[in-house]
């Protein structure tokens, strides 16, 4: 869709789907009310999955500040669903009006001036192209690495150059993407493609996007601002989360081979070479030695990796901690794949027990 002079003031309805979030929900809510944004152009919308611990009570204390406050209205839905992209299409079925919606999750935030500096940028992208935006991700920041180790390890490496691809990746300005985080997504594309296919319990965002973006929406990214996460607090929950994404990756695949990238099967390709290169040393010369020089390089440069990490944290304990992380992330998901392309059982979410069924 072209842009037109005279359009509306664009307005947001933020979604927040909820699953036992007591841990940081509060910082995230206070964060959205803060925003900048006029409240007469903001609403929110906390989708609760079935918490059983503090959550919908932090979420009726934020309801009821709001309204002391003057700030934008804040309602608390049940999501029988229970999962994300559950939530996202009963947001998208209250819609009233709203021009956007702004997608976060419970354990993120952001700075107060957010969605004010990101309706700016897009607006302004938009006169540039001629056209309206489908999506807009934002950055992924790290708030820090001053945590234990295990947690400030794995905040640095879904950071680093390595491990940061996709939605962690490092970026300046405003460029195209395939997966951008955190979109703030026009409503009428969402409803061009029908919401959120309910199909993926992860990877549900970059499936919305690559639709999006078949339909003629532009899909984009920029650096206008930024979001703080949450992320994994140990190994194990890496370990979870790498296995869970390979596992969806793998089963989206089966949709369209397309949505696979070449760098993913990287660990099984190295795995499979240094095999092959063991197993035929007695026939092959050097074919021992081709496979050990893999595994060095491997090492190598995870090794790198974590220095840098070290070195931008001013973490010694980095040196360790992200290339153990990285090993981790890189085995799990590859395994993950593999259950994924079987079609086994969904694997459990390693972030919230009473979300596995």
């Amino acid at each position: 869709m072209m842009v037109h002079q005279g359009m509306a003031e664009p307005s947001v309805l933020t979604v927040i789907p909820v699953l036992n979030e007591e841990l940081h929900l509060d910082r995230c809510l206070r964060s959205i009310r803060s925003q900048t944004l006029p409240s007469d152009q903001h609403r929110v919308l906390v989708l609760d999955g079935g918490s059983t611990d503090g959550t919908r009570d932090i979420v009726l204390q934020h309801v009821n500040a709001s309204m002391s406050d003057d700030g934008p209205t804040v309602e608390l839905l049940d999501n029988p669903g229970i999962h994300v992209p559950h939530a996202r299409n009963l947001a998208l079925k209250q819609v009233d009006g709203e021009s956007h919606m702004f997608e976060i999750i419970g354990h993120a935030w952001v700075p107060p001036e957010h969605l004010e500096n990101r309706l700016a940028d897009l607006q302004e992208a938009e006169y540039e192209l001629g056209q309206l935006i489908g999506s807009m991700g934002t950055r992924i920041i790290p708030e820090g690495s001053g945590g234990p180790w295990e947690e400030a390890s794995i905040e640095a490496l879904l950071s680093s150059s390595l491990g940061g691809s996709g939605q962690f990746a490092r970026f300046k300005g405003r460029s195209a993407a395939e997966s951008p985080a955190f979109c703030l997504h026009r409503v009428e594309a969402v409803q061009d493609v029908n919401g959120w296919d309910e199909r993926w319990i992860a990877g549900q965002d970059r499936d919305l996007n690559l639709r999006i973006a078949n339909a003629g929406w532009p899909v984009l990214r920029s650096d206008a601002s930024y979001l703080h996460m949450a992320k994994r607090r140990s190994f194990s929950s890496l370990w979870g989360m790498g296995h869970r994404y390979g596992y969806w990756r793998a089963r989206q695949a089966s949709v369209s081979v397309s949505r696979l990238r070449v760098r993913e099967f990287l660990p099984w390709i190295g795995l499979l070479a240094v095999i092959c290169g063991f197993a035929i040393s007695s026939e092959v010369d050097g074919s021992s030695q081709f496979s050990l020089l893999l595994i060095v390089a491997y090492t190598s440069v995870a090794i790198l990796v974590g220095l840098l990490e070290a070195i931008r944290f001013r973490r010694f304990s980095l040196i360790i901690g992200v290339p153990l992380g990285l090993m981790i992330l890189h085995v799990s998901f590859s395994l993950g794949l593999l259950r994924g392309g079987l079609k086994q059982h969904p694997p459990a979410n390693e972030r919230v027990k009473s979300a596995n069924h």
